[in-house]
């Protein structure tokens, strides 16, 4: 009876009983105890189980007053992930909230706010937004890998699953799954790990016309003839006519198109292909007149490419490649500075960030990482992702480069391969990466691994404009965008706190009633404000105009790029982002032109 008096149950128990009975002005002070208690009762066997047992009175005791989960309606199950990996007291409070509406989603516990299908929905929705946590649980082996922050997101998710499963789980996450991949994103890994998950719980389930089903065989198995394993797979390859190697072929193809996605069979058959039979390599990497008369013309250097840098590792890149070679930029000196890259000796400063963040043990290997990531965000350069980091400046030029400059850009990784650094000039004065403090990356997990080496050096870089550029009364982006982006940036300025015509202006300027001739010169930056859907600023982003249009509806959108590849927001309100339906190509976000102006504060035009 001692121990149990000192247990976390008993210790949580206590503190809420305080919280209980304490006046509503002094709830504040016994919050905090509660929460500590809750996170140590976390750690224990059942933990979960016990806490649930109070789930119904948390409202009524205060827990959540002037807290951000007091008001259910303004709860967002995207957000339920970070807070969980928040630790500590935060994760503590998301947990206790997430088991108030279960008791809700079971009937246990009646809401004034939301009532059992509303806490059914929402919970719906986190569970199919991070159903890869909830099945990373289920194997010995991913509990040893995980983080402490994963283990408990994962643990408090199986427990609604177990409790409140729903089978529109899975509508919601193909959603996710959909909106994600239709970005075209360079880094795959989430949407692979989403589709695994779906594909493990749906067994045993009756969801024999899943949506996820065309993703599922994307990554499983994309044709017919894939079999089990690689070795059986290629030992059918080599017995295969000319005709069935062309239908194996445009099946490969097929599934890269629909999904983006790349299966390791992808990389044993082009490979295959390559060394024995390069005259069908066109039959899996070309879809147009351009990529055919590419690869018709350069096939000795995309060949070498092919056998430089496809790897079960690097597969995403087969899908780069064939979007590389519908683009018309095959000149002497692009494929001369993209041959140096295959050879440049690396900066021993560089290699040592290789190794800390790849297994990769040879120089092959190294080299193959290298120049796959550099196929890719010339093929993608819309699918070039900023992460979890606040690098959206840093990730547009990228982008920008890619699409608009992508000999320079090879020029400026071949250069900084050799010296780690960078310098770009600005107002005369040339500004080196390598004499200042490197920028640092929060996330380097979600991005690809040309922004892993250079978006450090750049920010490094930005940031030391802004200091130059401070204080001349407008907004320093005036100076800045022009030179950071380093060429084709148009030289007029207009921002909305110096402007007093500022929306006139921009209409002016970009609608194609008033200049239609507007494409001719983008992509060009833009500043925006996001709002949330209380209308509160989340604060200033970067974006590349890219194109400016009337959609299939006849209405005039602009069509953006953004650096953050979960392109699918509400920007403010109830103005949500259109990623596909609306005339965009891959990897591009729309809005109507009207919506989109009321979120811009800063655009450039020309002079």
């Amino acid at each position: 009876m001692g121990l149990y008096l000192y247990s976390s149950e008993n210790a949580f128990q206590k503190a809420f009983h305080q919280l209980w009975l304490a006046p509503l002005p002094s709830k504040k002070l016994f919050q905090q105890m509660v929460l500590d208690q809750a996170a140590n009762l976390l750690n224990e066997p059942n933990g979960l189980e016990k806490l649930y047992q109070y789930a119904h009175l948390f409202d009524a005791s205060g827990l959540f007053v002037d807290k951000p989960w007091e008001d259910v309606h303004k709860l967002n199950p995207t957000l339920v992930r970070g807070t969980l990996h928040a630790g500590g007291v935060t994760a503590a409070a998301e947990v206790l909230s997430d088991l108030r509406i279960l008791a809700v989603a079971r009937g246990e516990y009646i809401h004034p706010k939301m009532s059992a299908g509303e806490a059914t929905e929402f919970l719906t929705k986190v569970l199919a937004l991070n159903i890869d946590l909830l099945i990373m649980k289920e194997t010995e082996e991913n509990r040893v890998k995980q983080l402490y922050k994963d283990e408990q997101a994962s643990e408090i998710l199986r427990f609604i699953s177990e409790h409140c499963f729903s089978s529109r789980v899975f509508e919601s996450l193909y959603q996710e799954v959909d909106n994600l991949a239709v970005q075209r994103p360079i880094v795959t890994e989430k949407i692979l790990r989403l589709v695994a998950s779906a594909k493990k719980l749906a067994n045993g389930l009756k969801e024999s016309d899943s949506k996820l089903a065309r993703y599922e065989r994307a990554v499983y198995a994309p044709t017919h003839m894939v079999t089990n394993t690689g070795a059986e797979y290629e030992n059918k390859l080599r017995n295969c006519s000319d005709f069935l190697l062309i239908k194996e072929a445009e099946q490969l193809r097929d599934t890269m198109v629909q999904t983006g996605l790349v299966s390791p069979f992808h990389v044993i058959f082009l490979r295959f292909i390559n060394q024995k039979r390069p005259y069908l390599i066109e039959n899996i990497l070309t879809l147009d007149d351009t990529s055919r008369k590419n690869l018709q013309l350069h096939q000795p250097f995309i060949s070498k490419l092919i056998t430089s840098s496809i790897r079960i590792e690097t597969r995403r890149s087969i899908y780069g490649l064939l979007r590389l070679l519908q683009r018309d930029i095959f000149s002497e000196d692009f494929i001369k500075e993209f041959e140096q890259l295959m050879t440049t000796p690396i900066h021993e400063s560089i290699l040592n960030r290789f190794l800390s963040v790849q297994n990769y043990a040879t120089d092959d290997n190294l080299r193959a990482l290298l120049v796959s990531e550099v196929i890719n965000i010339l093929g993608t350069p819309l699918g070039i992702g900023q992460g979890f980091n606040p690098t959206c400046q840093s990730t547009r030029a990228l982008s920008y480069w890619s699409q608009k400059e992508p000999v320079m850009l090879l020029k400026m990784l071949n250069e900084f391969l050799i010296t780690n650094n960078i310098t770009i000039h600005f107002e005369g004065r040339a500004i080196s990466s390598s004499l200042l403090s490197p920028g640092s990356l929060e996330d380097e997990a979600h991005i690809d691994f040309i922004s892993f080496l250079l978006v450090p050096h750049l920010d490094s870089i930005y940031f030391e404009m802004l200091k130059q550029a401070d204080g001349r009364g407008q907004d320093p982006h005036k100076w800045i965008n022009p030179a950071f982006h380093l060429t084709g940036i148009w030289q007029g300025f207009s921002d909305i706190y110096s402007d007093l015509q500022f929306k006139e202006n921009f209409y002016l300027y970009y609608h194609p009633a008033n200049n239609p001739e507007i494409n001719k010169g983008l992509p060009q930056p833009i500043g925006i404000t996001i709002y949330n859907r209380s209308g509160q600023v989340l604060g200033a982003h970067a974006v590349l105009i890219q194109r400016i249009d009337s959609d299939p509806n006849g209405i005039i959108r602009i069509y953006f790029y953004n650096p953050n590849n979960d392109s699918l927001q509400i920007w403010g309100k109830s103005i949500q982002t259109s990623v596909t339906g609306n005339g965009e190509l891959e990897g591009e976000s729309s809005l109507p032109f009207e919506d989109f102006v009321n979120f811009i504060y800063a655009f450039h035009y020309p002079l």
